[in-house]
């Protein structure tokens, strides 16, 4: 029940603080649109991206090969 509390109560946080910015006058999809902002997220894909294939999924295929063979 505990983990459902959190998950609701980021859900929360997260419509509050929209009407909040919404209320001082920003607006997310001016925001989004701007093609400075729009080269910011694809630059953080793309670095998501490569650490996740060069540094975390080795480890989990590793783990996930370990966990299989003691099921087996």
């Amino acid at each position: 029940m505990k983990g459902k509390r959190g998950f609701i109560k980021t859900i929360l946080i997260i419509v509050v603080a929209l009407v909040a910015l919404g209320f001082f006058g920003y607006n997310l999809r001016e925001i989004t649109d701007s093609p400075a902002v729009h080269d910011n997220l694809i630059f953080v894909w793309e670095l998501v991206v490569k650490i996740w294939h060069n540094f975390i999924l080795a480890p989990i295929l590793w783990l996930w090969g370990k966990a299989v063979a003691l099921r087996s």
